[in-house]
């Protein structure tokens, strides 16, 4: 695989949306989940209602596809597809970014091996892709991203990702965090961590 290949192309992209997702759209969060871990969650919730500013789409093969609401507050809802049925929903809020030396350092840290722990702020998390205690590849996804509309995407950009996880005190579920490499050109890339959380379906609505 060409990790750091040159990016071109506009497809369109004619997969109904799930939940009724579409630009400019609201978001609406359950501000009582937000509320319950407000002294738990290593991230801010996201106040209601939040704007669909971009959609980002990502081709994961064999008919299953993530689609990224990005909203306005530096969150986006990340939506599972198989066969264009919806599955998974996780919110992610973005966390303090990493701004490599050089695209020679940005690209080093991409493609070396990502440890079984990690630590931002006071909270610490285990790996949930890759086996073993070693160093796990991370995992290379291609975005398109939408601005104006469905039919022209804005930029395209390649993510080399890893997801870790951590039980959160006196609460029955996990919070997740998502380390990323974001190349979307020779001069624009960053190291991103963005932290949430797996929503069910009435902990949000679209509108």
């Amino acid at each position: 695989m060409d990790w750091f290949g040159n990016k071109s192309g506009n497809d369109a992209s004619a997969a109904k949306l799930p939940y009724g997702a579409r630009l400019r759209a609201a978001v609406r969060f359950d501000d009582l989940l937000g509320k319950l871990g407000a002294d738990t969650f290593n991230f801010e919730w996201p106040a209601s209602p939040q704007t669909i500013e971009a959609i980002g789409e990502i081709d994961l093969g064999a008919g299953n596809r993530l689609y990224r609401l990005y909203l306005t507050d530096d969150a986006f809802l990340q939506i599972a597809t198989a066969d264009g049925q919806p599955g998974d929903v996780n919110l992610f809020v973005y966390a303090e970014s990493i701004n490599p030396a050089s695209k020679d350092a940005f690209e080093r840290w991409c493609i070396a091996g990502r440890l079984p722990d990690y630590t931002l702020g006071e909270a610490s998390y285990r790996r949930v892709w890759g086996e073993g205690e070693g160093m796990a590849p991370p995992v290379p996804l291609e975005e398109r991203v939408y601005k104006q509309n469905l039919d022209t995407s804005e930029y395209d950009l390649t993510l080399y990702s890893m997801l870790y996880s951590r039980e959160l005190p006196g609460m029955q579920r996990n919070e997740l965090l998502l380390v990323a490499g974001e190349d979307s050109g020779p001069e624009d890339f960053v190291i991103s961590q963005a932290v949430g959380l797996a929503l069910s379906t009435a902990e949000f609505e679209i509108t």
